[in-house]
C-alpha cells in the first residue's frame, strides 16, 4: 500500500508533528506499507531521508496550505494522512476530491476541534479527546471513523512495554525538555536563573539537583546555554539523542511542555511537570493533571502578549523559571505523589499506540 504524509517541522512549530508520524510511518513500514513524506519546505526533509523514507519539498508557506493544491504533485496514494493546524475546510475537500477519484483514503490528525474535518478517518489520541465533542462538532454532517485516546499514542519503538519503573525516595536527577526549537527562549531563562540561586542560595533542590537539559536541534540559544552550563558542573546537557528512552528512565522527574513528549514521559512512568507555551497545549496540561499523569504548572506566557487569532504567540513570562522551580521543589519533596503518578502513567500509555492506531485506520477503511 503506498501511504503519503503531510506534515512539516521548524522553528515556530517544532519537531511534535514530524516526530509522531515518523513512528505512525515506521508501523506501516514494519507492516510492509511503502511510506512517503511531502513538506512545505527543507528543513527536516534530510532528517526524514535518514530514517529512511522519501521526502517531497513543496517550498510554499506551511501556514497557507491552500496555496499548495496546485503545487501537489499527481497524487494516487492509498491512503494520505494530513497532520497540520493549518488546514482548512477548502483544503481537506479539495484533497479528498482528488482521492476519491482514485480511490484513496483521507486521514486526519487533530488536536483542536477547529471545524468538522471532511476526511475518512480522523485520529485524536490526546489524553482529553472526548467523542461526545466530536459528536457535537459534526451535528447533522456524516461523521468520520473516530480513532481517540491516549492508548492510540503513536510513539516510537523504543517506548514499548517498558518494564514498571522504580520511584527513588530522593531526587536525584531532573530532566528539562523544552521542545526542539524552544522559541520561547526557556531553556536558557531557566538555566541562568539556576545559576543565579546556586550560588545565593544554600537550601532546597538548587544544590541537590543534578539540572539534565535536553537541547533540540532547532534551539537558536545552543551556543550561549553550552557555554553557560560550563560554570555549574550540575548542569548536564544533551544534544542530538538517539535514545530517549534511557536518557527519560534514568531521570527522577522531567519537566516538559504539553506535546507529545509527555505519552513518551509516560511510558517510561517518570513523574511530570508540564507546562503551556501555546494555546493547543492547554487542554493537554489540564487533562493530564486531571487524570493523575502529571502536575500543570500553567500558561507560561504573559497574558498581555498573546494574539487570540494566533495558536502561538505572546512572550514569556518574567517569572517562568521560578513558577517552574518553585513546582519542581514541591514534587521532589513528595514521594508517595511521584510513586502514584508513575504508577498510573505506565497503567494507561504502554508503547504501543501506534500499532493499535494504524491497525483501526486499517481496519476501519477497509485497505
Amino acid at each position: 500500500m503506498d501511504i503519503i504524509i503531510r506534515a512539516d517541522a521548524n522553528h515556530n512549530i517544532g519537531m511534535g508533528h514530524i516526530m509522531r508520524c515518523l513512528s505512525i510511518a515506521d508501523a506501516f513500514y514494519s507492516l510492509s506499507h511503502y511510506v512517503s513524506f511531502l513538506l512545505a519546505d527543507g528543513g527536516v526533509s534530510e532528517y526524514i531521508r535518514q530514517r529512511g523514507y522519501a521526502a517531497t519539498v513543496l517550498n510554499t508557506d506551511y501556514t497557507a496550505m491552500d496555496e499548495e493544491l496546485e503545487l501537489w504533485p499527481s497524487i494516487t496514494p492509498d491512503l494520505l494522512i494530513v497532520d497540520s493546524y493549518y488546514v482548512t475546510n477548502s483544503y481537506l475537500s479539495s484533497l479528498r476530491e482528488k482521492l476519491n477519484n482514485t480511490g484513496g483514503k483521507l486521514v486526519y490528525i487533530d488536536d483542536v476541534l477547529s471545524f468538522p474535518y471532511t476526511v475518512d478517518c480522523l485520529i485524536d489520541y490526546n489524553a482529553y479527546a472526548n467523542a461526545a465533542n466530536y459528536h457535537k462538532l459534526f451535528e447533522g454532517l456524516k461523521e468520520p471513523r473516530l480513532i481517540l485516546g491516549p492508548t492510540y499514542a503513536p510513539l516510537r519503538s523504543m517506548f514499548r512495554g517498558i518494564p514498571r519503573h522504580t520511584q527513588p525516595e530522593i531526587v536525584t536527577n531532573v530532566l528539562i525538555s523544552t521542545g526542539g526549537s524552544d522559541e520561547f527562549h526557556l531553556a536558557l531563562n531557566i538555566l541562568r536563573h539556576l545559576l543565579v540561586n546556586q550560588v545565593v542560595d544554600n537550601r532546597g533542590v538548587y544544590n541537590t539537583v543534578t539540572y539534565h537539559f535536553l537541547i533540540g536541534a532547532m534551539n537558536t540559544d545552543k551556543e550561549v546555554i553550552c557555554e553557560l552550563a560550563k560554570c555549574d558542573d550540575r548542569i548536564v546537557l544533551h544534544e542530538n539523542v538517539s535514545d530517549m528512552k534511557s536518557l527519560i528512565c534514568s531521570s527522577d522527574l522531567v519537566i516538559s511542555a504539553a506535546g507529545s513528549t509527555m505519552y513518551e514521559i509516560c511510558a517510561c512512568g517518570v513523574p511530570l511537570l508540564t507546562y503551556s507555551l501555546a494555546d493547543n497545549q492547554i487542554p493537554g496540561a489540564e487533562a493530564f493533571e486531571k487524570i493523575g499523569l502529571g502536575v500543570n504548572i500553567g500558561d507560561l506566557r504573559d497574558p498581555g502578549t498573546i494574539d487570540p487569532d494566533k495558536v502561538m504567540s505572546g512572550k514569556l513570562r518574567s517569572n517562568a523559571p521560578e513558577l517552574i522551580l518553585t513546582e519542581t521543589e514541591k514534587l521532589v519533596g513528595n514521594f508517595e505523589k511521584r510513586m502514584l503518578m508513575g504508577r498510573r502513567m505506565q497503567e494507561l500509555i504502554d508503547g504501543f499506540g501506534a500499532d493499535r492506531l494504524i491497525e483501526e485506520v486499517l481496519k476501519t477503511l477497509r485497505i
